[in-house]
């Protein structure tokens, strides 16, 4: 991974550059005027390249950089506003006020919809694991600006933090949040969206272990939720009943704490 800038970077994202390099422990090159395509083909590495107030993550096998967007989140909450429904909300369970812990973060498309339920009084955090996707997901949730004030605010309450899930819920306590939820990177993808195809070269294709799950259940005081294309024996037997969406892509695994776990 080389750590570098914009073409006119400013010197304090020069020194922001510099920064991340020494944390990273990868290194940092100036710009100059080296164009990005042709330095990925010489060095075959990705670039994370600083700006101010979006990152871009660069990854050899692809045309384009990975960078924040809102993506469907801003759809999915005009849609919410006009009396909709969300699939994710209702398989969930969200309401105003309700703490809600996305163990997948990604680009947090789910994490800002979820904001924008539970409100000022709610609470939502993300989990990355990936440092450099965790940074370039912060500033793009501190920055990004669409016509709504509302949603603009959802995406500035959000937390993230930067850690494996497993062990960000194992040093969580029992009931500590509402919903816990995944949002695991498919097989094949369902979405075809240009800001989503390099998340796949750089998001973790490690499938949810019952460890994770279990301490999911443990730290859920009401409700875990699992996006997937299939219901497994494993859900199955940790509790977990299929919520089908007829014709859809995807559906969700939900486990009620009412129910009974084994």
């Amino acid at each position: 991974m080389i750590i570098t800038t914009a073409k006119k970077a400013r010197t304090d994202e020069i020194e922001e550059a510099q920064w991340l390099a020494e944390k990273w422990d990868h290194p940092y090159e100036p710009r100059r005027k080296k164009s990005f395509q042709q330095w990925l083909r010489q060095r075959n590495e990705s670039i994370y390249a600083v700006g101010a107030k979006q990152d871009k993550l660069y990854h050899p096998a692809s045309n384009h950089p990975l960078t924040f967007h809102p993506s469907m989140a801003w759809i999915r909450y005009q849609r919410l506003k006009k009396g909709g429904k969300d699939p994710m909300v209702e398989a969930a369970g969200l309401r105003e006020g309700m703490t809600f812990l996305d163990g997948t973060l990604g680009l947090a498309s789910d994490s800002i919809v979820a904001s924008t339920v539970t409100g000022e009084m709610g609470n939502v955090c993300g989990v990355e694991c990936h440092p450099f996707m965790a940074r370039l997901v912060q500033k793009g949730l501190k920055h990004w600006e669409e016509d709504c004030s509302a949603f603009n605010r959802a995406m500035r309450r959000i937390n993230l933090v930067t850690g494996e899930h497993g062990q960000v819920l194992e040093n969580m306590s029992d009931h500590q949040v509402d919903v816990v939820y995944f949002d695991p990177m498919f097989e094949k993808a369902v979405d075809a969206s240009v800001h989503l195809k390099p998340l796949r070269l750089f998001a973790s294709h490690e499938p949810l272990q019952r460890s994770v799950l279990t301490e999911a259940i443990r730290v859920a005081g009401k409700r875990v939720v699992v996006k997937t294309t299939s219901f497994s024996s494993s859900l199955e037997s940790l509790g977990f009943t299929w919520m089908k969406r007829a014709g859809a892509s995807f559906s969700y695994a939900v486990l009620d704490k009412g129910e009974e776990i084994e």
